[in-house]
């Protein structure tokens, strides 16, 4: 491996201080939150409710054609 210079190094190091004033959650809590958010939003999802997907003004009515 190639050695770093000092402006590398110093690079390296503040990268790292910033990672360490990081806020992290537990991916115990934070999992429970993103899988009740996603059931709550599944009804307004139009890829997994075909209803609304058509009422969806900006879905084109028609396939595109090769002349």
């Amino acid at each position: 491996m190639d050695e770093l210079d000092e402006t590398q190094l110093k690079n390296h190091v503040d990268s790292l201080k910033q990672q360490l004033q990081f806020n992290r959650e537990k991916t115990s809590v934070s999992l429970p939150e993103l899988t009740k958010w996603i059931e709550e939003k599944m009804n307004e999802d139009p890829f997994l409710n075909p209803d609304i997907l058509k009422d969806n003004p900006w879905v084109e009515s028609s396939k595109c054609v090769i002349i």
